[in-house]
């Protein structure tokens, strides 16, 4: 564990300005699951941060940011306890989120986190980013994390997809499957997660999908993880992504977007 018993104790203030816990370091069910998330989360961030020099700056993209409870996370432990130079961008369409965001990082002094009560695919970078990412961003807003994070040649991307309202899935040859919810659920999820792991691939980045918390904590544990590499566009993820294309009769909104860029 990179984030250790001690570490975790120092963060308790942060979950106490957050309403996660109490003073006393008590929280419901609901919110202590959530605590696991984003500590879960940020071990991953933090594998893939702690190599990289300490004198720059960590640029971050938070894509679907709701609350903004993993991004008050991230930056709390880079800027206090690992004394990192740290800059957060949070986006989010609805607005009054966006502002309590603002205030109560004005109040707990986080200099170097923005707010933008945006469309996560209208952003526009104006500096290199190290990491996009989202955690349970709804529907299409995981497409646009991946997007973002592509346009903005981001060198780690990281989605916890969620909700799959826009995506169906039509497999005459799985009917006995999928008349069941719960299957046919995890079946669009699994599929879904894996177009958009081959779209990504077919952009330069290397993919790996894993559950980066227990199921205990939620049942949406999938993390695709994308890190940027210099290689030629992968043909077998060009025909992996047709076949499955075919198969299911779906499209992800990524492919869309991503016709915009000339990448692919």
């Amino acid at each position: 564990m990179l984030i250790n018993k001690q570490i975790r104790e120092e963060l308790n203030h942060l979950f106490f300005l957050l309403k996660l816990q109490d003073r006393n370091s008590k929280s419901s069910l609901d919110k202590q699951v959530k605590i696991e998330q984003i500590i879960a989360y940020l071990e991953v961030i933090h594998a893939e941060f702690r190599k990289t020099s300490r004198k720059r700056k960590l640029v971050i993209i938070d894509s679907g940011a709701g609350n903004c409870y993993l991004s008050f996370l991230v930056y709390y432990f880079y800027h206090k306890i690992e004394n990192r130079d740290i800059e957060i961008h949070c986006i989010d369409f609805n607005e009054k989120l966006m502002e309590a965001n603002e205030k109560l990082a004005n109040e707990m002094r986080f200099e170097n986190m923005y707010f933008y009560p945006m469309d996560i695919a209208d952003f526009v970078a104006d500096k290199k980013v190290d990491m996009v990412y989202s955690l349970h961003a709804c529907d299409t807003a995981t497409d646009k994390t991946m997007y973002l994070g592509i346009k903005t040649n981001a060198r780690v991307i990281l989605s916890v997809a969620c909700c799959q309202h826009t995506i169906n899935m039509k497999a005459s040859s799985l009917k006995a499957i999928t008349r069941y919810k719960s299957f046919r659920d995890k079946m669009l999820m699994m599929i879904s997660d894996t177009m958009r792991a081959l779209l990504l691939e077919r952009n330069q980045y290397k993919v790996e999908i894993f559950d980066f918390v227990s199921s205990r904590f939620t049942e949406k544990n999938a993390m695709v993880r994308a890190r940027r590499a210099e290689v030629r566009k992968q043909q077998n993820a060009v025909r992996e992504y047709d076949f499955l294309r075919k198969e299911f009769r779906m499209k992800p909104y990524l492919e869309e977007l991503l016709s915009d860029l000339e990448v692919d």
